[in-house]
């Protein structure tokens, strides 16, 4: 048996699996004070159920919001720790060896191992932020910097809209839940619409634009040809065979999907046009399932 455990700003998914396939999962809420040890406790009275330890497991994998290197967490910037040693604490609670990684990378290997039909391929998140992770041979590659495949600071837009990550013009300015609302606020004056700024959401300008409104299909139009732009540069570079499009915004479903695969034809290079652009499969259950195979 072995443990995913995909941390977030809000709350913590968790989830015991066994032959690829996730058999519980549960959430815990997110608190930073005594956020790992609350893991470790609430897995030791978890794995009770199955008659079984810690120690039993084959990994515990954590999939983690910031940089970590080599268990080293760096930054986790939605939560507020850093310079925190990981192994320090799983040596409190088990002998096991832990491994762990970003949680978009964790996503992309989870996808990859639901999938089992892609020797390489790439995984991009859209949420709050941008993220991405890639996966070859059904390995993570993770790069010299721990920084493969984070293609939302890519600089690629015309507004250069200043980045959280000191950057100016990513992609995740734009293509973002908080890049959408931004786009539509600024050309609100511009075209026609029925939003309403009182309450503005990535959502609400999506479903405008399913319903023709001029400014939700504008700002759709736009964040898809800088996917697609973004995109066939990753293609290009890696010759990867599928890219999974996942995160929250993902939900708009085929409107997006549809969208992007238009203007990544449009800018792959010849012998990459035919790279698989589809929807992720697993959603919340990725960054379980990859973290528990890193």
């Amino acid at each position: 048996m072995r443990i995913g455990v995909d941390v977030g700003g809000t709350t913590v998914k968790i989830g015991l699996i066994e032959d690829k396939k996730i058999i519980k999962s549960y959430e815990i809420k997110t608190i930073k004070d005594t956020l790992f040890d609350d893991i470790f406790n609430s897995l030791i009275n978890t794995l009770k159920e199955y008659n079984k330890t810690l120690d039993d497991m084959e990994n515990i994998g954590f999939g983690l919001p910031g940089n970590v290197i080599n268990n080293y967490i760096v930054n986790l910037p939605n939560i507020g720790i850093k310079d925190l040693d990981l192994n320090h604490i799983v040596k409190k609670y088990t002998k096991l060896s832990i491994k762990s990684s970003n949680d978009a990378n964790c996503a992309a290997l989870g996808e990859d191992i639901n999938d089992g039909d892609s020797d390489s391929s790439y995984f991009i998140t859209l949420g709050t932020g941008v993220g991405g992770g890639y996966v070859y041979n059904h390995k993570l590659v993770e790069g010299n910097h721990f920084a493969c495949g984070e293609v939302g600071h890519i600089k690629i837009d015309k507004h250069n809209y200043s980045c959280t990550c000191g950057l100016k013009g990513c992609l995740e300015t734009v293509a973002s839940a908080t890049g959408i609302v931004r786009l539509a606020k600024d050309y609100k004056n511009e075209y026609k619409t029925n939003i309403d700024f009182n309450n503005i959401t990535a959502k609400a300008v999506i479903d405008a634009a399913r319903n023709n409104d001029e400014l939700g299909l504008f700002v759709l139009d736009y964040i898809s040809e800088a996917l697609g732009r973004a995109l066939s540069i990753i293609a290009v570079t890696n010759d990867i065979k599928t890219i999974y499009i996942g995160g929250g915004v993902s939900k708009a479903g085929s409107i997006l999907i549809d969208g992007i695969r238009k203007y990544y034809k449009e800018y792959a290079f010849y012998a990459c046009k035919n790279t698989e652009i589809k929807l992720a499969a697993l959603f919340n259950d990725a960054g379980m399932l990859g973290a528990a195979y890193l």
